[in-house]
């Protein structure tokens, strides 16, 4: 007997274990469809055993080509769209902003002109100049709902539940109810956890690097292990022989992700943001029948010293969402819209510490395919002292009004009742069917 052989006999002989333990717990553990496997990595045989049978994830349509994807970016810590999407102009209260925050309203020269007054923070100006002139980039202001307070916490799980605090699923698992089956990739949280949005019984990838997406071993025993675990579960009737030959199926459908990754062209920058980009370009460029996926970014708390602080953010943020429209290319980016949120605004007034405190409306910004054009949608009341609430810009426009027209007019989704209990949006005219 060959060392190969006697380290697979062991192998196999920790996944029977594991097995069995795994069979006492399943009635009892509360497995369910959604708890797929984040990211194999390293972990070992016995480890990967254990994880395959919470892996309910058997829908295998081959992926057309021709499906379309949403992708949430959720800004952690409440983002200031006040020095995002600037009420430049008189008219929208652009004087009234400078005498109450005249270090954080950017000079003329560090704008970026848009429509109707309003401007862009130069530090988009990456966004800018890919995406507006071919009316890919789309903003709506004082954006928030009843329901909302100061707290992130709270704010984050009621956005995330869709507007019902007594909800057990997130408004994206729904979404992917009502949109039925798809391929094991068809929903995908790139981070260490999947986020509150997703959270329920359909199926979601959870990974922190598609690179780490890979049967664990090591040269010599990595393909015989690999055959073992196929072998342990060839046959078996219920979830165990449905999800053992899906799970590896994903992992060949990874690791064409991974060449697709390889091909890559644009210039990534550093950071965690980027690298989630760059998967998730990569599984679309690779065709995985991917529909909806989120990405989480933190650090957007600015108390102190904000101008600094937000504009660097920004750069990042631009600079990794350019690299990830251009890694797409201009056909392949029309299937895709990305939606930019964040929990609640800033206060209108600066405070002691060039920063600003948590408010009340916020931004959402949208780009990509799938929008009527670029532009500033929605409602807004022109600022000043008698038109803020609280001194918070008011919540002039519903998150689920934006969510729900991309969800009906880019996923193709039917009736929203389910998905936003007790609300029925109404489009703001930003996206379209074509």
């Amino acid at each position: 007997m060959t060392p190969s052989d006697t380290k697979l006999d062991a192998a196999a002989e920790r996944v029977g274990a594991a097995l069995c333990a795994q069979d006492d717990a399943w009635g009892t553990s509360g497995w369910t469809r959604r708890k797929f496997l984040g990211g194999l990595g390293l972990v070992g045989v016995a480890a990967l055993g254990s994880q395959l049978v919470t892996a309910r994830a058997a829908y295998a349509a081959s992926p057309t080509g021709a499906e379309r994807t949403l992708i949430t970016i959720f800004l952690r810590g409440a983002a200031d769209g006040l020095r995002i999407l600037v009420p430049a102009s008189s008219a929208l209260g652009g004087d009234y902003l400078r005498t109450v925050r005249r270090a954080l309203v950017p000079a003329d020269a560090d704008l970026r002109a848009l429509t109707g007054g309003w401007a862009l923070n130069g530090r988009l100006g990456p966004l800018y100049d890919q995406l507006w002139a071919t009316g890919e980039l789309a903003f709506v202001p004082a954006v928030s709902t009843t329901g909302v307070n100061r707290s992130h916490f709270q704010a984050q799980q009621y956005l995330e539940k869709g507007g019902s605090t007594s909800a057990t699923t997130g408004w994206l698992d729904r979404v992917l109810a009502l949109l039925g089956p798809g391929t094991t990739f068809r929903a995908v949280s790139e981070g260490d956890a999947a986020p509150l949005s997703v959270a329920g019984s359909q199926p979601c990838v959870s990974v922190s690097s598609i690179d780490d997406f890979v049967f664990p071993g090591w040269d010599g025993i990595l393909d015989p292990s690999r055959a073992a675990v196929a072998q342990l579960y060839r046959g078996l009737a219920g979830p165990l022989g449905e999800d053992v030959p899906t799970t590896m199926g994903a992992l060949d459908t990874a690791a064409a992700v991974r060449t697709a990754k390889l091909l890559s062209l644009a210039q990534y920058p550093g950071g965690d943001f980027a690298a989630s980009l760059k998967d998730l370009a990569a599984m679309l460029r690779a065709e995985v029948g991917l529909q909806v996926a989120t990405v989480d970014v933190g650090g957007w708390d600015t108390h102190t010293e904000e101008a600094n602080q937000l504009d660097g953010h920004l750069a990042a943020f631009a600079a990794a969402l350019s690299a990830f429209f251009t890694d797409l290319g201009p056909v392949r980016r029309k299937r895709v819209t990305v939606v930019v949120m964040t929990e609640f605004g800033r206060r209108v007034a600066m405070n002691a510490s060039n920063g600003t405190d948590h408010g009340h409306g916020s931004v959402m910004w949208l780009m990509g395919g799938g929008l009527a054009g670029s532009g500033v949608y929605g409602k807004w009341n022109p600022l000043s002292a008698s038109t803020l609430t609280d001194g918070d810009v008011p919540g002039l426009n519903n998150p689920f009004d934006v969510l729900g027209e991309l969800v009906q007019k880019r996923l193709g989704a039917g009736s929203l009742t389910d998905v936003f209990p007790g609300y029925t949006p109404t489009p703001l005219g930003l996206a379209n069917t074509l």
